[in-house]
This record gives structure tokens, C-alpha cells and sequence, in this order.
């Protein structure tokens, strides 16, 4: 998995072609160490540098589905021979999502009720025998369905996993993120707008004293809003019911984090 553990970010004035001083940034990342991630943000800010200089267009947002996201990890979940099969991150409005390194997560958009969402289900479970992805758990979400390949592993990126994300319908830079990311994604926690929180203040890396005692405050808010509600319920097994031991315990904890058996609303 391609989820840098280290950030830093480097910012100053950088001169215009007409003498006019700008302010810029740029983020660094490194799964290794600090100092690899510094050298990273001031090669970056380099390169943001020579851009202006030369009167080029800079790059526009995030890039989501381009470079690794900015997220915490929180912990790391190991496989069965040592390897680290899965991280839980937080990603950039707060809730937690699932990295898995094998186990492949789908999520489709959809209805959230209706004949057209009963239409979209049908869909849904033909493109699944259609792409002969084997056993399939299907989950409804608050904005469509999520599916969880469970009798083999797949690996992000590769043309087999690709495809049966399009074949069921994925959005487009979610299978791009996935590739770059090398990991598949599940968000195990609700949106905070859906709990009726906001995003929570300042972005990550924060530094210690305020910036963080206002995260932690928000985070206890959100924790005990979020706990009312579930983020996906299980619906089916697609599939001869197959779960392959290294697929078991992703599941186990997906479907407990998310409270998929509860019958909480879904957020």
C-alpha cells in the first residue's frame, strides 16, 4: 500500500515574471521518515517556484485520484504471515476509512430508495455475475450500495480489478485512487454533515496547542453524534457464500465498525 505516513509541507514567496512576489505551498510525503518527506515538499516547492517564474498555470486542487491523500493512520491491521493487510485512516472531513491491501471494496452510487434504487440493485447484482467477481457481501450505503469481494484477494491497480470495478459501476477517480493508493477504500464511519457535524478544523498534520485541543473537541463531538448511526447494512452474499482466510478478518472488521448488521439509520 502507497499511504505516506509522513507529511511536511513548505511555503514562501516566490517572484512573477513582473517583479510581483506570490505566496505558495507544497506538501511533501514520505513513507519512510521525516526528513525524506521535507525533501520531498522542497523539491515540489521548487518546482511550483519554476512554474511561476515562467508564467505557467499551477495546479489546480487537490488532485484527488492523482497522488496519495493527506490522511492519518491510525492503525495498522496484520495479515496472517506478518504482512500489513489493511490501514485505518482518517481522511480530510474526519471519518475513518478502511485501506485494505487485498480484500477489493466497490462502492456504487445509487437511488437511496424507490424503484429506481430497486432497479439499481438488479443492476448491480447482474453486473456482479456478469464480471465473475466469485462470492460478492452487498451492503446498502446512505447514497447507493457497497460490495466486498470475499472468496479470493485482488490486487489494486492490476487490469482484473479494474475491470470489475467498471463493470459494477465504480466512479471513475475512485478507481484511480485505489491504483495510486495501491489499497481498496471503505469508509468505516459516517460523514459528519450526515450526523449533524462539521468538518472538523484545520487540516492534517496539526500542530500541538490550539489547532489540535480544537480537533480533539470536535472529535468527541463527532465520535458520540456518529454513534447513532450505521454507515453501511448488510443486504446479501452474490455468490456461493465462499470467505477466503485472509479476506475473514477485513470483513469481520468492516462489517463491526460500521455496524452493518444494526439496523441504525445509515449516515
Amino acid at each position: 500500500m502507497k499511504i505516506p505516513r509522513f507529511w511536511r509541507r513548505c511555503e514562501g514567496d516566490v517572484q512573477q515574471q513582473d517583479g510581483r512576489r506570490l505566496r505558495v505551498f507544497a506538501w511533501g510525503w514520505s513513507e519512510s521518515s521525516e526528513r525524506d518527506a521535507d525533501a520531498h515538499a522542497r523539491e515540489r516547492f521548487q518546482n511550483i517556484e519554476r512554474r511561476v517564474w515562467q508564467g505557467l498555470e499551477l495546479p489546480k486542487g487537490y488532485g484527488y485520484g492523482s497522488r496519495p491523500v493527506r490522511e492519518q493512520i491510525l492503525r495498522e491491521i496484520e495479515g496472517r504471515r506478518g504482512e500489513v493487510d489493511a490501514l485505518l485512516t482518517r481522511n480530510a472531513y474526519g471519518s475513518i476509512v478502511l485501506n485494505a491491501a487485498r480484500a477489493m471494496f466497490i462502492d456504487v452510487d445509487a437511488p437511496p430508495s424507490g424503484r429506481a434504487a430497486d432497479a439499481a440493485l438488479d443492476q448491480v447484482r447482474h453486473a456482479v455475475s456478469a464480471a465473475r467477481i466469485g462470492t460478492v457481501r452487498l451492503y446498502r450505503t446512505a447514497a447507493g450500495f457497497r460490495l466486498l469481494a470475499t472468496d479470493r484477494l485482488f490486487t489494486p491497480g492490476s487490469s482484473e480489478a479494474e475491470s470489475a470495478m467498471r463493470a459494477v459501476g465504480a466512479d471513475p477517480s475512485f478507481v484511480q485512487l485505489c491504483k495510486v493508493q495501491d489499497s481498496f477504500r471503505a469508509r468505516l464511519t459516517p460523514k459528519p454533515w450526515r450526523v449533524g457535524q462539521k468538518t472538523p478544523p484545520g487540516d492534517f498534520p496539526r500542530e500541538q496547542g490550539p489547532a489540535q485541543r480544537a480537533f480533539d473537541e470536535w472529535l468527541e463531538q463527532y465520535d458520540r453524534a456518529a454513534a447513532s448511526k450505521a454507515t453501511c447494512r448488510f443486504v446479501e452474499t452474490i455468490g456461493a457464500g465462499w470467505v477466503d482466510s485472509d479476506v475473514a478478518p477485513i470483513l469481520a472488521l468492516h462489517d463491526e465498525q460500521t455496524r452493518a448488521a444494526s439496523n441504525l439509520p445509515l449516515a
